[in-house]
């Protein structure tokens, strides 16, 4: 160990060793956080396909995904909080608010997987066996691609005014949502993977403040040339896979930072 490292390490464990009690508490919190993600990792199916939140990303990364590589995924407390966090407030719309009114005599209905335009198409593979509120909608669709299905849930499908429409619920932080004034550009490349799988053009996408608790919705209709973007694009990525071609990275410095093959990407340059 050099006289750099050594220094760090001695100044890490002074750091521990002053710790107040409360700060230990909050540390067991974190550990305990951290733990149960990785032991739910471990158990994890991993499934190769396309990911909606991932496909419009970094080709490279994505390629590595497909190809079954296993990269070193970090897990940070923060990073927990945040997911754990927002899983529960996505249960809460769609249970507490959205299947309770659907129950009663409110405009907002929730629509029936049965009555989507992709529902008993063939290539499409609803999958009921998940944890998820009722109205949530997971599904397996192997209509566009040679060998890598898309693999994705949608939080839900409605109808209001006499529109049907897909559901996205999104919670954002308070400077984010100050701003806020159309859907976020990775929210509408979602959601335009989500259109093209279930057959409806119309999206709205619901934003929670997690400060203030005020909302926002946006609806985007989809166009042709958006869907036929997506279906090129996942196309491209699986070709190179199967073609055994190793795309360009991205090259954005936080992306690249925290992805989990950087250290093989860097290698191959």
């Amino acid at each position: 160990m050099g006289l750099k490292s050594l220094a760090n390490q001695i100044k890490k464990e002074q750091k521990e060793a002053n710790k107040s009690f409360e700060e230990r508490f909050i540390d067991e919190i974190d550990t305990f956080l951290v733990e149960k993600a990785e032991r739910e990792r471990d158990r994890e199916e991993r499934r190769l396909a396309f990911r909606p939140s991932q496909y419009f990303k970094c080709e490279r990364q994505t390629y590595y995904f497909l190809k079954g590589i296993k990269g070193k995924e970090g897990i940070y407390p923060r990073s927990q909080r945040i997911l754990q966090v927002g899983t529960q407030l996505h249960e809460w719309i769609q249970k507490d608010v959205f299947m309770e009114m659907n129950k009663l005599d409110y405009p907002i209905k929730l629509l029936p997987k049965e009555e989507l335009p992709f529902f008993g198409v063939e290539g499409v593979e609803i999958l009921e066996e998940h944890n998820a509120p009722p109205m949530e909608i997971k599904f397996l669709d192997y209509r566009f691609t040679e060998k890598f299905p898309i693999s994705a849930m949608i939080d839900g499908a409605m109808e209001y005014d006499g529109y049907p429409f897909l559901f996205e619920f999104k919670t954002i932080n308070p400077k984010d949502f100050e701003y806020l004034i159309e859907p976020l550009p990775d929210h509408i490349k979602q959601g335009a993977l989500y259109s093209m799988c279930i057959g409806l053009r119309k999206t709205m996408f619901l934003y929670l403040c997690k400060g203030t608790q005020n909302l926002k919705a946006y609806t985007i209709d989809y166009t042709d040339e958006q869907l036929e973007w997506v279906k090129d694009k996942i196309q491209g990525v699986e070709r190179k896979v199967l073609n055994n071609e190793l795309p360009d990275k991205d090259g954005n410095s936080i992306i690249c930072r925290f992805c989990p093959y950087k250290s093989l990407c860097d290698k191959e340059g």
